[in-house]
């Protein structure tokens, strides 16, 4: 049930690509869902120690934990929580989260540093990353979400130009930018009395509920209640809340429900039947799941052997392995991959864009900056938040020099920040340089 990849760049050893194109996805074409979970800087820093001490072993010189690196393998760790792969949930390559790294291993579930590195040591391609004579620092990411942990290792050729200290765990939340066709919905309910198929007045209930993960779909990202929208067919029979609680109030059935408010056909519905503890009331016949997004809705293990699955709530142990019913192709996430990634980067050098330039015309934002020589195009991002972190109301990709935001995006009187990046296509993939300095621009 673990799994590992790697993949490295590397100037002097040149490859095909053989894992398809990764073109950048459209703001359009993906949806923001948050990423919520414990990030352990305590494991980060154990799994550092047993790099160096392999290293040590074959005679090379030690890593450096970089602060920057550090902070995008935690974020790549999240990433991998939601979509498992080098491919970033939005469509990007691994490498563009930061510029300066240079190679990247992940796992997931192994449940501690020894496990993890023993299975990467053990894998040719993970082994050679770790034991490059080429990097000089290295940032470690370790997450936790849903009783499973998602592990990162990001190398830079570069040395560590500020150096952490960080210890203990973190709850931390990111939103991240995922494929709309990444995006396929889990949902069950979970009552009091487990897997009965009726309710009786006054007991609870709630859904599980998230996003399967299409990397390693043996799991799957569990949803926050903010991202979802919660109803009942019959609120007289059963009251939910915004959090997904549901209450039998009285007797009948009702139909609740769990969508995501970013696309309202990943959805998931069931009809329960509710009684008085008196009540020989006869249980609908129509007692089968449904869901628009998601046909393997099967409920997860018996409460009779609960520590062998992630799916509910209720059980949750250190010993939990993710249940195989929600893999649509199980034997495709059980074993590790024998074949790491290979994936090479030709020596790209893009100038950061200079010259930007944002003029507000009424409800209009007007776009210039300074041709890049050997760009193939530019990225364009307009947001509210001078993060970039939420509300980015426009991401294009353009050849132009130039590029205007109007319509209901742009409101009066608001504040938006602006940043632009060129990249040069090669073989069907995107080489970003950095981005330009943000820009502030309030319109009148």
């Amino acid at each position: 049930m673990k799994k590992l990849l790697s993949i490295a760049l590397s100037i002097s050893m040149m490859f095909s690509l053989a894992i398809g194109l990764n073109i950048t996805a459209k703001a359009s074409e993906t949806y923001n869902i948050q990423v919520k979970g414990v990030c352990d800087y305590t494991k980060a820093n154990e799994i550092l120690n047993i790099v160096n001490q392999r290293r040590s072993e074959n005679g090379l010189s030690a890593l450096t934990m970089d602060t920057e690196l550090l902070n995008a393998a935690m974020d790549r760790a999240m990433e991998t929580g939601i979509y498992y792969s080098h491919t970033r949930p939005n469509g990007d390559s691994c490498f563009t989260i930061l510029s300066k790294m240079n190679g990247e291993n992940i796992a997931v579930n192994y449940q501690s540093p020894e496990s993890v590195m023993t299975g990467w040591m053990n894998s040719t391609g993970h082994r050679a990353n770790i034991l490059s004579t080429n990097f000089k620092s290295i940032g470690i990411g370790c997450f936790k979400s849903n009783s499973v942990y998602y592990w990162v290792q990001s190398f830079s050729n570069r040395a560590a130009e500020s150096v952490p200290g960080k210890s203990g765990t973190v709850e931390k939340t990111n939103t991240v930018a995922i494929q709309k066709s990444l995006v396929t919905l889990y949902a069950h309910t979970v009552k009091s009395r487990a897997y009965a198929s009726y309710m009786e007045v006054n007991e609870t209930g709630y859904f599980n509920y998230g996003i399967v993960n299409q990397g390693w779909s043996s799991t799957y990202c569990p949803g926050i209640a903010s991202d979802y929208t919660f109803s009942s067919s019959n609120s007289s029979v059963i009251s939910i809340d915004s959090n997904g609680k549901f209450t039998a109030i009285g007797e009948g059935t009702a139909r609740v429900s769990v969508q995501l408010k970013a696309d309202s056909s990943k959805s998931y519905s069931e009809e329960i039947a509710v009684r008085s503890g008196n009540s020989v009331t006869n249980t609908p016949s129509n007692q089968t799941k449904t869901t628009a997004s998601y046909t393997n809705q099967t409920k997860t293990k018996s409460p009779t052997n609960p520590t062998k699955s992630t799916m509910s709530f209720t059980f949750p142990t250190k010993e939990t392995r993710p249940s195989k019913n929600l893999s649509t192709n199980p034997t495709k996430a059980t074993e590790p991959s024998k074949s790491p990634i290979q994936i090479t980067k030709p020596s790209i050098k893009l100038a950061q864009v200079k010259k930007l330039t944002v003029k507000a015309k009424g409800k209009k934002l007007i776009i210039k900056w300074q041709k890049v020589d050997n760009a193939t195009g530019y990225r364009v991002q307009v947001s509210r938040n001078k993060r970039f972190k939420k509300k980015i109301i426009f991401d294009k990709f353009t050849k132009k020099t130039r590029a205007v935001v109007k319509g209901k995006k742009v409101k009066r009187g608001k504040t938006y920040y602006v940043r632009v990046r060129a990249y040069k296509a090669v073989n069907g993939r995107r080489y970003f340089g950095k981005w330009s300095k943000v820009v502030k621009k309030k319109t009148k």
